[in-house]
């Protein structure tokens, strides 16, 4: 193959991989998977980029049908939802092609991949949280149409399509009164904040706050994840409480902090802006502070903010987070319990994954990369 197609089909794979394809490269790659000539090609460039071990793959015919399928598919011109899931559409079956030839390899030398045994499917999360009102009330926002929700201390709390408001109709209102706002384990969910904060708490986390802000501070508590847009003012620092000693001090700013507790270290990214950790450590946009279980900082001068906050754009990052990180993820989104046994292959990974998947997706992407994973009982069991 002459210089400038191997470029090209470099290209053309990578950006399969990262979901960057545009319309033409979508008919692009496709033609070239559909293509003998060009398949064996491709499925080797595919496997260089991933980190899978080179092999001799046979493609098997019965996956022809499924690719001649898509020339027959109208790329959307208007609509970013119908072309987003039009290329995780696309995507699935070009994963389908490598899997299909990986499967066949692996059965030919006696080790396939351990078997979904699970048949029943495991629906990815979804929109919803439980809010808790100053009185100890409980609202369900599943099941909220959009409107007035509750009213507390002069302060209206509006659902509107999947994030709930607060609009305070009196000044000087009690700030004394706190609300909670919890995500149950696969449930996501957004909230504007009195002062016009926007807050995202990803599953299984918790956010207390005032239901108006008075004095000249503005301090709420999170559990678990969340990533805030704060709203800018100078006169009343913003700062965000975690565990039991933690606290990152903002003015303006853009940043995810991740404070699980099953987690090794409490992760505070920045996106823009600046903000204190612990009264001590200055960050600047692209940094991430590492804080263990001692107060200890360590800071990342060129953090993957992309990686930090891919669950607020609905992805599960593959490249650069380790296995254990991944499945404490899948775990809370899913809602199901991860057994680890043995010690998890060491490797890299590339592109990235939809949050929008079943889990049996997610299972079968896993085994390609080698991670042999079933599901028994709704229970993911994950071996070497």
């Amino acid at each position: 193959m002459n210089t400038m197609k191997n470029t090209r089909l470099h290209n053309l794979t990578q950006d399969f991989l990262d979901n960057k394809l545009d319309a033409e490269g979508q008919q692009e790659f496709y033609a070239l998977l559909r293509d003998p000539g060009q398949r064996e090609a491709l499925t080797e460039k595919f496997m260089e980029l991933t980190g899978l071990p080179d092999m001799d793959l046979e493609f098997d015919p019965s996956l022809q049908p499924l690719l001649d399928n898509v020339k027959s598919v109208d790329l959307p011109r208007k609509t970013p939802v119908k072309r987003m899931r039009y290329w995780r559409w696309a995507a699935a079956i070009g994963l389908l092609v490598i899997a299909g030839s990986i499967y066949r390899l692996t059965e030919e030398h006696g080790s396939t991949p351990p078997p979904i045994t699970q048949r029943k499917p495991v629906a990815p999360g979804k929109q919803g949280a439980v809010l808790t009102l100053a009185d100890g009330s409980v609202v369900l926002l599943d099941s909220m149409k959009n409107g007035v929700v509750a009213n507390q201390a002069g302060t209206n709390i509006v659902l509107n399509n999947g994030q709930v408001v607060y609009n305070a109709e009196e000044s000087g209102a009690a700030a004394t009164a706190y609300n909670t706002i919890s995500t149950p384990r696969g449930r996501q969910f957004s909230v504007v904040l009195p002062d016009g904060t926007k807050v995202w708490l990803n599953a299984a986390s918790s956010l207390r706050y005032p239901v108006a802000f008075s004095g000249n501070t503005r301090e709420v508590r999170i559990t678990g994840e969340a990533y805030f847009e704060v709203a800018a003012d100078a006169a009343r620092p913003f700062s965000v409480r975690f565990n039991e000693k933690g606290v990152v001090e903002v003015l303006g700013t853009a940043f995810n902090i991740n404070a699980y507790t099953d987690e090794p270290l409490v992760k505070t990214t920045l996106l823009s802006g600046s903000i204190r950790v612990n009264k001590q450590q200055l960050l600047r946009p692209g940094e991430q502070a590492n804080i263990d279980n001692n107060n200890g900082i360590t800071i990342e001068s060129s953090a993957e903010t992309e990686n930090a906050i891919a669950w607020k754009k609905g992805l599960f990052m593959m490249s650069s987070t380790d296995l254990p990180a991944l499945f404490r993820q899948i775990s809370r989104w899913y809602d199901i319990e991860v057994n680890m046994k043995g010690e998890l292959p060491k490797r890299s990974f590339g592109g990235t994954i939809g949050r929008d998947v079943n889990l049996a997706d997610i299972i079968e992407a896993l085994n390609i990369y080698g991670v042999n994973c079933r599901l028994e009982n709704n229970k993911l069991i994950v071996q070497p």
